[in-house]
């Protein structure tokens, strides 16, 4: 009898540790499955997911990760195929509608999906999840008031909702907050820092690179109280994205007149995002044979965000004019307050030049995120913008420029700016320009 009892206990207790063994294995697998998918190898995650199941096939949790892993892969009818089975035996779990919503935004169903997030809201109703997906429903119909409500109801669920901030931070991007825009991204990319939509949308987060490609034709006159011929200037842009999107690029052609000559010009423009928080401005310009405008130049400068509201900037730029040369040193300071954005910079030319400090304040108040209007003043020579050696060399004055943004039948822009300058003992000049472009 007791060696009989001795083998039952024995069996049992092999069994239970089999079975310890075997939920042990199962748990790390799982485990092992959401980390690759939360990193991004969706492949890595799918192979785990499918060894995982072989030792406990009806594995709900394990199915899931696979449905998702499949579709974030881009394998949607497998997606699809192992979700319906899950869906079949959990018809009111509300992670499995979510998701299924998803899948039918990624198949541009936008109707249907938003029967799913409503009907996984109504046996759910705190679900920060079917917010979420609601509010990239509206924002994606262009409808950014509802697009906020659902975010910041969302958000009011569960404050580290990495969608809800995303979406948040998108909305108010599009519509030119760029201060409150950049800390909600911020603070989705520090949750999800894998994410490459999150981290793209605050790469962006900068007015120069929230644009989509456009074309521009502008012309700008100045006119002199000292009676000599206006300074004129034609110029034909376009921009463009570059490098799958890790740059902006303007490539430009212009030509300017001055004292009953031309010289042209042509160029090209390149903001790369450079390292986390960082993008950069190059120009590269050349005017062969020019008689007074910049026979080359070339400019490079760094801009570092601090704090998600400031940002700042080193540059150094070097022109080549006919029969002398200047490189100036160039430095920024700017800070985004909701739809606001103020910056300081200032220009210092070489000791060969003679012009000292240029220094230069301006203020924007953005409308949306490509409509805004603005006004810079400063002292010194209009170094950054010299169109001619002159500009740099002529005695330290006054200026100021006005200026604004506008996109009239969505797509067309145009854009006005007046400026003057001058002094007490220096001729004054009062500059207008106008430009009209289209962007897709």
């Amino acid at each position: 009898m007791n060696n009989t009892l001795r083998r039952v206990w024995s069996a049992a207790f092999g069994i239970y540790l089999m079975a310890t063994a075997g939920g042990a294995a199962l748990g790390q697998g799982r485990d092992e499955v959401r980390q690759a998918l939360v990193s991004g190898a969706h492949e890595k995650a799918i192979a785990l997911a499918l060894e995982a199941l072989r030792s406990d096939p009806a594995n709900a949790e394990v199915r899931f990760l696979l449905a998702r892993a499949y579709a974030y892969s881009g394998r949607r009818a497998e997606a699809e195929e192992t979700l319906a089975g899950l869906l079949a035996e959990h018809p009111a779990d509300t992670d499995l509608l979510v998701f299924k919503a998803r899948l039918l935004c990624w198949r541009e169903d936008l109707e249907g999906a938003e029967r799913v997030f409503r009907r996984a809201l109504e046996l759910q109703p705190r679900s920060a999840d079917a917010l979420a997906g609601l509010a990239d429903l509206a924002s994606w119909r262009g409808d950014y008031n509802a697009a906020l409500v659902m975010a910041r109801r969302a958000l009011d669920l569960d404050a580290n909702h990495a969608g809800a901030l995303f979406r948040t931070g998108s909305v108010l991007l599009w519509r030119g907050d760029y201060g409150r825009a950049r800390g909600y991204l911020a603070r989705a990319v520090e949750l999800e820092p894998g994410n490459k939509d999150f981290v793209r949308a605050l790469a962006n987060a900068a007015p120069v690179l929230a644009r989509r490609p456009e074309v521009w034709l502008s012309g700008r006159n100045e006119h002199w109280t000292d009676g000599r011929s206006d300074h004129s200037d034609l110029g034909l842009s376009v921009l463009f994205d570059a490098f799958a999107g890790r740059a902006k690029v303007v490539a430009k052609a212009g030509r300017s007149w001055r004292a009953g000559g031309h010289d042209d010009q042509f160029g090209l423009e390149v903001y790369p995002h450079l390292w986390k928080g960082a993008y950069g401005y190059a120009d590269l310009s050349v005017s062969p044979g020019a008689d007074f405008a910049p026979r080359s130049s070339f400019h490079f400068e760094a801009y570092q965000s601090v704090l998600r509201r400031f940002e700042v900037s080193l540059g150094v730029r070097r022109m080549n004019f006919p029969g002398d040369g200047v490189t100036l040193l160039a430095g920024s300071a700017a800070g985004y307050w909701g739809r606001w954005y103020g910056n300081v910079r200032a220009l210092l030319a070489d000791a060969g030049a003679g012009s000292g400090v240029t220094w230069m304040a301006g203020l924007r108040r953005y409308f949306s995120a490509s409509d805004h209007v603005w006004a810079t003043f400063g002292r010194g020579a209009r170094a950054f913008e010299a169109g001619a050696l002159e500009d740099i060399l002529v005695a330290p004055h006054w200026f100021v420029e006005l200026g604004a943004d506008v996109y009239v039948l969505r797509d067309v822009k145009l854009r006005g700016t007046l400026g003057w300058r001058g002094g007490p003992n220096a001729p004054s000049s009062t500059a207008l320009g106008l430009t009209a472009g289209y962007r897709w």
